[in-house]
């Protein structure tokens, strides 16, 4: 994928503004364990520690832009959904922890109605509506519980039992990493420059309108480094979750 696109794959779009240990612990996890074809675009929010030679570690399937200003987590965002063209945008904080088959199984469960517009993962906390213990005590009472802390053991178990398999949310869809259609995108246009963290609900709001639902992958599970650099206070914002209330099997008519 030299020039960046490649039929059937995804632009992983991740804003940084220093942090630099948690990007390449990130940059390391993508090319270690991503199963789908990607090119990624580290778009810099005017970093001045090491994050300004992100380009010279690493050179494969990736682009790196420096912006001279911050321009927030969902201008830099927008700027790097101009720059690919590949048909799924990954938004992505640089705080996460990866484990092998992320990326493919949340594509995998993404294609399974075309009006499923955006995906996203399980995550570590217990704050938030996305973690296991939240999810398996309001949506799914068949979430196994854990007996290790081991990101790669716990993808592994979630994949036995829920294999591509995921449940609908009518609620926020957090976008600490979040795998969109880009063809819902593009309807729903772009993200609101002065982004706040809180409008992530505004943009599912949007993406719903067009017509489209968001679902929460039930075999994919990522470990958030949160309060240290969350997105999308990564990129110099503030950040004000809003939790998701209701979840729901994913059954649709075509």
């Amino acid at each position: 994928m030299q020039d960046g696109s490649h039929h059937g794959a995804a632009d992983i779009l991740i804003p940084v503004r220093n942090n630099y240990p948690f990007t390449r612990n990130l940059l390391e996890g993508i090319y270690r364990y991503t199963d789908y074809p990607y090119h990624i675009y580290i778009l810099d929010n005017a970093s001045t520690d090491e994050t300004v030679d992100v380009q010279k570690i690493y050179t494969r399937d990736i682009t790196v832009v420096r912006n001279r200003v911050n321009r927030g987590w969902a201008g830099a965002i927008n700027q790097g959904i101009q720059l690919g063209a590949n048909p799924y945008l990954v938004f992505m904080s640089n705080d996460l922890e990866l484990a092998h088959g992320w990326l493919g199984n949340m594509i995998a469960f993404l294609n399974t109605h075309p009006r499923i517009a955006a995906v996203g993962p399980l995550n570590s906390s217990e704050h938030n509506w996305q973690g296991v213990g939240p999810v398996r005590e309001k949506f799914v009472p068949s979430m196994p519980r854990f007996f290790t802390e081991d990101v790669h053991e716990r993808n592994r178990i979630l994949q036995y039992h829920f294999h591509r398999a995921g449940i609908l949310t009518e609620g926020t869809l957090g976008f600490f990493c979040a795998v969109l259609r880009r063809r819902a995108v593009s309807e729903a246009g772009p993200l609101v420059a002065s982004w706040s963290g809180a409008d992530e609900a505004d943009y599912c709001a949007r993406l719903r309108k067009a017509g489209y639902v968001l679902g929460l992958a039930l075999d994919t599970y990522m470990v958030r480094h949160d309060g240290e650099t969350p997105a999308p206070a990564a990129a110099g914002c503030s950040r004000n979750p809003r939790r998701a209330v209701h979840g729901k099997p994913a059954r649709l008519r075509r």
